[in-house]
């Protein structure tokens, strides 16, 4: 990426964040002079615009900012309303990237041609993502893959964009003191980088699935307490190219194809939240990139959840485990019990 974009989208965010800043503060202004309903409405309408500017800019620069979106859609203990309801669309696929470009990442990261490597490659992916894009295909022995393909250049600008995210926290925090942003954007600054090498995703994963005892097919070399998930079996991977074994399965979102095929949502979400609860409490290494986009439920019956994408992993200490496992059951018996008094 020139120096050239790299400042074109330093100036755009900049600009986009300057914009949100001054609307809200000239809000501040104006409620002291309204009613309590017209203070509601008014801000209500400044979260939609200033919303649909984040997404607007979120939508045309792509790279990290949609992997930052991805994340505040799902934090509705932090933003209003009208920000998460607009920021889900990221959950969705984006526009991906020509099939050229993909062609050839593939051949130079697996050293071969793609006709040797695949019976079948499907042109159009199956879905596309701010790091890469993930296309069906038929190895060379007729196994059934997932061929996950990081975007070209998208490395530098990821790096860029954390530069910017990081100025941004950095500005509001000298503007408005009493917002601290600063643990999120190091946590990002930190782990983001992770997920542009597919070896360490390709690890996480094994290790996900051997904890989980996703990778024992039969059920009576299961313990009794195993979780029931599925997770894709690791086939080959490289810094740019992932190959995971394919399953079949329809968006945890899809509402429609669940009710067609008869899927027990309550138990697909006990599920899931015993998959989070084993890697949290009892491995202390769990996925820490949980949005929609990151499920499929399996056509075939009994439709278990088939988690993805594990790029973005942590690890947590026996103490820390511990104490969120405290935390856990004390606000459970504060709602068992109710409110005192």
């Amino acid at each position: 990426m020139g120096w050239g974009n790299i400042y074109k989208r330093r100036v755009k965010v900049f600009a986009v964040a300057v914009i949100i800043y001054f609307d809200y503060k000239a809000l501040q202004k104006r409620e002291k002079l309204l009613n309590n309903s017209q203070k509601a409405s008014l801000w209500e309408k400044a979260h939609e615009r200033n919303a649909r500017r984040v997404l607007n800019l979120i939508v045309e620069l792509e790279g990290l900012w949609v992997k930052l979106g991805q994340y505040l859609s799902t934090r509705a203990d932090v933003l209003p309303e009208a920000y998460t309801f607009l920021l889900k669309q990221l959950q969705d696929s984006l526009p991906p990237r020509s099939l050229k470009e993909v062609c050839q990442t593939i051949e130079k990261e697996l050293g071969k041609t793609m006709d040797d490597l695949f019976l079948d490659f499907d042109k159009v992916p199956l879905a596309t993502a701010s790091i890469a894009q993930v296309h069906r295909a038929t190895l060379s022995d007729g196994q059934e893959v997932v061929v996950k393909v990081q975007h070209d250049g998208i490395k530098a600008v990821i790096l860029e964009d954390l530069k910017n995210a990081k100025s941004i926290v950095d500005w509001i925090a000298w503007a408005e003191p009493q917002y601290n942003f600063h643990p999120m954007i190091d946590e990002w600054c930190k782990e983001a980088p992770k997920e542009l090498d597919f070896n360490h995703e390709a690890e996480n994963t094994r290790k996900v699935s051997k904890n989980l005892h996703c990778n024992k097919r039969c059920d009576d070399n299961k313990p009794a307490n195993h979780v029931d998930v599925l997770i894709p079996e690791v086939i080959q991977s490289t810094e740019k190219v992932l190959i995971l074994e394919y399953m079949d399965g329809v968006r945890l979102n899809d509402t429609e194809s669940l009710q067609a095929l008869g899927v027990d949502k309550q138990k697909l979400v006990e599920e899931i939240t015993r998959a989070y609860a084993h890697q949290i409490y009892v491995d202390g290494f769990f996925n820490g990139d949980p949005h929609p986009g990151n499920f499929l439920v399996s056509k075939e019956p009994p439709h278990r959840p088939i988690l993805l994408d594990f790029g973005l992993t942590k690890l947590l200490s026996s103490d820390l485990k511990q104490a969120l496992a405290k935390m856990f059951l004390a606000a459970a018996e504060a709602c068992h019990q109710g409110p005192a008094g």
